[in-house]
């Protein structure tokens, strides 16, 4: 089963070309890592879980690159779990694509069949359901298009990794429950560690919506702190203190999950606002970037 690319032309450009042109500008940009991704194959795989922003690439992409260049200088991981909201049709709790492959300009992603299939095995809320990844009525969503949250992760990983590109497991998240969240961790990292594979888990979440840059940039710099010490329930606090970072609810079964995994610490690679684009400071959307590593190889 084939899951068609639905916001190429709307977050990033349809035309290969110039979809790779943008990436190339995402990270050699200022606000992005200043040069453009060496990806390392010896690299010591010490990143498990990874914090990525998911709005259109002219405002996001550049803190994403951050992430996207840390993870190409670690190695190449078999497996990318994704994590995101599902923004526009709730579904299961943890709605796993479970089949066939992903398209995107730059060519096919294809699902770690699986490790999904394990996922959907073990429960704790994961099931395959393919309709939050299209949007609303099980079509396109709301907004005149499918889910975006995480069809836009997908070319920085072939940008980064070309041919050896993570096969995927995309997970829409529709649960907001805490224990839930923790649980799908905890389960997530059992059953990476039990099937033996190389993965990095990848959180695809924004920060604060419409919140002046100022208040943005120190709310989101708490919940940062939170999720780099590898505390849930802190994260948990935040996003009840501050409703406006709901997205941020994503990272914590990637946490939990990097837990099970050896992760002892984290590192912010970035923060930007929509506001640092658009100039308009009054009201913005953050973007975070962070990884979630262990203190020697876990693979």
């Amino acid at each position: 089963m084939v899951r068609p690319m639905c916001v190429a032309g709307l977050f990033y450009p349809q035309e290969p070309r110039a979809l790779r042109h943008l990436l190339e500008q995402c990270f050699t940009h200022r606000l992005g890592p200043g040069e453009l991704p060496t990806l390392n194959e010896r690299g010591e795989r010490r990143i498990v879980g990874l914090i990525v922003p998911h709005a259109g690439y002219v405002y996001s992409g550049m803190t994403a690159a951050r992430a996207y260049a840390a993870l190409a200088k670690d190695g190449i991981p078999q497996v990318a779990v994704i994590f995101a909201p599902a923004h526009y049709r709730l579904g299961a709790p943890f709605a796993v694509w479970t089949k066939g492959a992903w398209e995107t300009p730059l060519g096919s992603v294809r699902v770690a069949e699986e490790v999904a299939a394990a996922l959907v095995a073990a429960d704790a809320g994961y099931a395959e359901d393919f309709a939050p990844h299209l949007g609303a009525q099980g079509q396109w969503g709301t907004l005149g298009h499918g889910e975006h949250s995480i069809e836009v992760q997908l070319p920085f990983l072939q940008f980064v990794f070309g041919d050896r590109t993570p096969a995927v497991v995309p997970i829409a998240v529709s649960s907001h429950d805490l224990v839930t969240l923790q649980r799908a961790g905890t389960v997530l990292g059992e059953v990476i560690t039990n099937l033996g594979v190389d993965a990095v888990l990848i959180a695809s979440c924004d920060f604060s919506h419409y919140e002046p840059h100022t208040i943005a940039e120190q709310r989101d710099g708490e919940t940062l702190k939170r999720l780099i010490a590898l505390d849930t329930d802190g994260v948990w606090e935040a996003v009840k203190r501050y409703p406006s970072q709901s997205d941020v609810l994503v990272a914590i079964p990637v946490v939990e999950a990097a837990k099970v995994l050896g992760a002892t610490e984290g590192v912010i690679l970035g923060y930007s606002t929509s506001g640092q684009i658009t100039g308009d400071l009054g009201q913005v959307v953050g973007y975070g970037a962070a990884a979630l590593m262990c203190s020697a190889r876990h693979s």
